[in-house]
């Protein structure tokens, strides 16, 4: 992940959560939506941002790796998502999606809050 750098990570990390901010979860609830999550119905993007923030939170205080973190979301994506086959791909499969996430965290600006399309 070559577009993303642990500097740029941290600036949006800190701005959503200095004292009064909104925190990460919304955006990142917001970057779940932008990847398809809500698809999944089980957890919701609302309830899965919970896990991905705490992740966020030790890449910017603790380990300072965003390929790191890259996984740790791909595993999260993985282990949460639906099993289709009664298997589970390698967590090297949902790289793109945790790329993708994360690049959307980074450059959400909480303008694309309105609710996303229903078929319902």
């Amino acid at each position: 992940m070559t577009s993303l750098t642990f500097t740029r990570l941290r600036q949006r990390y800190t701005e959503d959560t200095y004292p009064g901010g909104p925190g990460a979860a919304p955006a990142l609830a917001r970057a779940l939506e932008h990847i398809g999550w809500r698809a999944v119905r089980e957890p919701t993007p609302e309830e899965l941002s919970g896990h991905l923030a705490l992740l966020l939170d030790s890449c910017v205080h603790e380990h300072r790796d965003v390929m790191a973190l890259t996984h740790g979301i791909a595993m999260a994506l993985r282990d949460t998502g639906p099993l289709l086959d009664g298997g589970l791909p390698p967590v090297e499969a949902y790289y793109p999606a945790a790329e993708e996430l994360l690049r959307r965290y980074v450059a959400d600006d909480g303008a694309g809050q309105s609710a996303p399309l229903s078929f319902l």
